[in-house]
């Protein structure tokens, strides 16, 4: 039993109690009343038999006592004392005659009567009744206690026909609804919990039905709706925590892209340019992973050929090391306009991308993608990436992420295609210095040297000399009388001699590893480094002889009929304060001796032995 039956009985046998109360009340008031009716009627009954006895009696009493008949006296009292009501009965006469018959006595003998005896108008004695009021009242308690217990079998009767109908038209159908509320469940959209008999009913517990039943229906209502709103939470919440489970994802890769990408900036920017291949080899596998790709590559362009500078994996078999794009229309339609290709399907190609199509095909690539490597205005290579066993999942963050990777490459590209461009123009650059300074250092009718490289070359003998203690030597040749060569013979002709002149000069320096240089006009200076600086006599000696060997005619010679050369030198240790113009100074004097002294000579100083 139930805490809810437990108190539809208690309000049940509450109801009980006070229509059980009140009808007992009822019972004993009406008992009550009755008895007192009853007594009231009983007294009112005995006084007036006992009155109408007594004056029957009193007439009797009366005659015998004026006879003195005392036997009739005592016959008359008795008889009134056998009445039940009464107690006593006394007859008292005037002249003394004292007769008493008691019936019984008791508590109750309060209720006294006396009457007056006359005869004749002659009163002789008086009548004393003395009348139990008890008796009176157990005669009318006894004639009411029949009434009572009707009263009371009729109180009770009518209290269980109040039960009975208390309990069938209120506790049983309370007790079916509290039964159905106790079987009650709310998750089940479709029950009636109410029976449908109390709810058709048109009374109180109808309506109370009626009302449980709209606030089930109600409860239902918000049940559902409580259910559908936690489902539609839960569908929220589901998709918040896909969103943010994507979004971290999304964020880890980004991060992880952005890392890569500073990575390969950092390495890109130490990297040198003949190990960059190398460098973009171990950065493929980390972005294939990243792009989640099968494989990765580089081509570098040469006309329309892409030649493949790199590759990962590298043992894949689909990556030729040649890619002829002469008749792939798209490809170079994509590489005119600087775009990204990126063909999640093979089977995506239109007609215009037939050949892409076949050679993709043949090498059964499923998914490709390509991205320009630029320098704004044309493309020179390009990134791929393929898929043979899925398509790509693709999306613009992958798209931007190689479009940054394509843009580093294409700058290590135009910094290794400026730097190689820079190495030869500077390769170019150095070989035109030196011939420019081959041009400004080389006389460019005999092709030797000038006076400033002959002046360096000398610097360098002096050091070497201060430095090994051993000589310098320098010396000067000059053509006698070669201005009337010139005026005779003609310039183009004096050049002649000039240049035969300054090949014999240089036959014989090469021998001693000397530097021939033409000062000027007919003059030439040599000098010889140190270790040969004391065979400058013997050189002079060689070149005096080769150019008269020569036997070149010169008719204006008034010292002969050839060309003959007048030779000036110097051999000296050198100092610190030795210097390149002393040298060529002292050359000259000795060169202007030799000249004094009737020119074809030689004249050479030797400081030495002096030293």
């Amino acid at each position: 039993m139930t805490k809810r039956d437990i108190n539809l009985h208690g309000l049940q046998t509450r109801v009980a109690c006070i229509v059980l109360a009140i009808s007992l009340l009822f019972a004993v008031g009406t008992t009550l009343t009755q008895m007192y009716i009853n007594y009231q009627r009983a007294l009112t009954t005995t006084t007036q038999l006992v009155e109408n006895r007594s004056q029957n009696a009193t007439r009797v009493i009366s005659h015998a006592l004026w006879v003195v008949d005392l036997e009739l006296v005592r016959q008359s009292v008795k008889g009134l004392s056998m009445i039940p009501t009464v107690c006593r009965v006394a007859v008292k006469g005037f002249d003394g005659t004292h007769i008493t018959e008691v019936n019984h006595n008791g508590e109750g003998c309060d209720g006294n009567q006396q009457s007056l005896l006359t005869v004749q108008d002659n009163n002789i004695g008086t009548l004393n009744i003395v009348i139990d009021r008890s008796e009176v009242k157990r005669e009318a308690l006894s004639s009411a206690l029949p009434v009572a217990t009707v009263h009371f079998v009729e109180t009770l009767t009518i209290t269980l026909l109040i039960l009975w109908i208390l309990n069938r038209l209120c506790s049983r159908p309370l007790k079916q609804l509290s039964s159905a509320l106790d079987y009650y469940q709310a998750d089940k959209a479709n029950q009636t919990s109410v029976p449908i008999q109390l709810i058709q009913r048109n009374d109180e517990i109808g309506n109370v039905s009626r009302s449980i039943n709209a606030m089930q229906s109600r409860i239902r209502d918000d049940l559902l709706q409580k259910r559908s709103t936690e489902r539609e939470l839960r569908q929220h919440q589901t998709l918040l925590e896909e969103q943010v489970e994507q979004r971290t994802k999304a964020l880890n890769w980004q991060s992880n892209a952005s890392s890569l990408l500073a990575d390969i900036s950092i390495q890109f920017l130490r990297a040198d340019s003949q190990h960059i291949t190398e460098d973009v080899e171990l950065i493929f596998p980390k972005m294939a992973s990243l792009l989640g790709v099968e494989a990765i590559g580089w081509y570098a362009f040469d006309a329309y050929r892409a030649k493949r500078r790199c590759y990962w994996p590298t043992d894949v078999e689909f990556a030729p090391e040649t890619v002829d794009l002469s008749d792939m229309h798209m490809i170079k339609r994509w590489l005119a306009d600087i775009d990204t290709l990126v063909v999640p399907h093979v089977g995506q190609l239109g007609d215009d991308a037939i050949n892409e199509r076949s050679w993709l095909r043949q090498r059964h690539i499923l998914s490709f993608a390509a991205f320009p490597l630029t320098d704004g205005r044309k493309s020179f290579g390009m990134i791929t990436v393929a898929n043979r066993q899925l398509p790509f999942i693709w999306d613009n963050s992958k798209t931007l992420l190689l479009k940054r990777f394509a843009t580093a490459i294409s700058e290590v590209m135009i910094r290794e295609r400026n730097h190689f461009a820079m190495e030869e123009l500077q390769e170019e650059l150095i070989i035109a210095n030196e011939k420019l300074k081959v041009q400004a250092e080389t006389d460019d009718l005999t092709r030797l040297s000038t006076r400033r490289p002959f002046k360096r070359e000398l610097k360098n003998h002096i050091y070497d000399g201060i430095e090994s203690g051993l000589p310098v030597a320098v010396m000067m040749i000059d053509i006698d009388h070669f201005k009337a060569y010139n005026d005779e013979y003609g310039h183009l002709q004096g050049d002649e001699v000039l240049t035969k002149i300054a090949r014999v000069l240089l036959t014989q320096t090469e021998a001693y590893q000397g530097s021939v240089a033409r000062f000027g006009g007919e003059e030439f200076a040599i000098t010889l480094p140190t270790q040969y600086a004391s065979q400058l006599n013997t050189l002079a000696d060689g070149i005096r002889d080769d150019i008269a060997e020569l036997a070149l005619t010169h008719v204006k010679n008034p010292d002969g009929d050839v060309i003959t050369v007048s030779i000036g030198g110097i051999v000296t240790y050198p100092s610190n304060e030795t210097s390149d113009s002393y040298l060529l100074e002292m050359a000259d004097q000795r060169l202007y001796q030799a000249k004094e002294e009737g020119r074809d000579r030689i004249n050479i100083l030797d400081q030495r032995e002096e030293k």
